[in-house]
């Protein structure tokens, strides 16, 4: 249904642009031919010779606006069509990326109501429900973030935050994730650096971006982070060994509801906003976010770096 209503889009502006094409034809061929009676005619009025020109590309200017025009209105068509199948694609990954948190939470609520549970499976089922309230509280949390990024209101409050306390408390928190995912999770933290941000932005670029790296990382692989002061701007690093990124899309992955494949997506699960929610908190905190990776090599490397507080070197 989407490629016959893109199909009749691009029709439409075809048999346009050939409309606008002949009609130009027509007007140069139609003035040139009447070159004489419109000099003749501007001569009358009290105009100068070799009016006809000036006629020819009044007419020439006004169809190259209109073919202009419509070229523009068929990239805007296909731009929201393109935007409208994301939106789509969005709402069907979501309902599936909290779908499968509540069924286990309805299994585990249904044990907890049998009533010879041992203590040791209420506890387990009650840590369960908790772990999985705590998947969906992050999905509703990213969902409202990137509204909030996408109207650009309510700007993060920065203030000076040292990130090796940070990191040192973060990292100790993730690890027991990462690494029970069946993931190597190794950290270098090579920083004393100050920077103007917020934990909870900090700690929201982290986690997309190490979900980003679990997710499409496959069991036995590694994860890495470096956290690293340069002369100007402290560098965050988190490096995965799985499937890449395509060269083309290094720039693409950014962009909101954008999804590496269809087909790879629906098997790895996500929203298409973790990446553009760590691009625009990285531009609040006045830095910048980059994706890398090598044609023919396993993994992709993100790096974010930010300015240091003050502008001190």
């Amino acid at each position: 249904m989407r490629r016959q209503r893109s199909a009749r889009i691009i029709v439409s502006y075809v048999l346009s642009l050939v409309v606008a094409v002949s009609l130009l034809v027509y007007w140069i061929v139609y003035v040139v031919q009447s070159a004489q009676t419109i000099n003749s005619l501007a001569s009358r009025l009290g105009g100068r010779g070799e009016t006809y020109w000036l006629v020819l590309v009044t007419g020439c200017v006004l169809f190259g606006l209109l073919i202009v025009g419509l070229t523009f209105q068929l990239a805007q068509a296909l731009g929201e069509r393109n935007y409208s199948r994301k939106q789509e694609e969005f709402v069907s990954n979501i309902t599936h990326e909290m779908k499968s948190p509540l069924a286990a939470i309805k299994l585990h609520a249904q044990t907890l109501q049998e009533p010879d549970v041992s203590d040791d499976d209420h506890r387990r089922s009650m840590g369960f429900i908790l772990q999985q309230v705590g998947r969906m509280e992050s999905l509703v949390d990213n969902v409202l973030e990137s509204s909030r990024l996408a109207a650009r209101r309510k700007f993060l409050d920065l203030r000076p935050v040292e990130l090796r306390p940070f990191f040192e408390g973060y990292f100790s928190e993730v690890r027991p994730q990462i690494e029970g995912k069946g993931l190597l999770f190794t950290v270098r933290l090579e920083t004393d650096a100050v920077v103007m941000a917020t934990p909870d932005a900090l700690h929201r670029v982290m986690t997309n971006l190490l979900e980003n790296a679990a997710r499409f990382s496959s069991r036995g692989g590694e994860v890495r982070c470096l956290v690293a002061d340069d002369r100007h701007t402290v560098r965050i690093e988190v490096e995965d060994d799985g499937i890449g990124i395509p060269q083309g899309e290094h720039r693409k992955v950014f962009e909101r509801f954008y999804q590496i494949g269809r087909e790879l997506s629906e098997r790895r699960g996500g929203t298409g906003l973790g990446l553009s929610i760590v691009s625009g908190l990285a531009r609040e905190m006045k830095g910048r976010v980059r994706a890398f990776s090598q044609e023919g090599r396993p993994g992709t490397r993100f790096v974010v770096t930010l300015p240091l507080a003050g502008g001190r070197s």
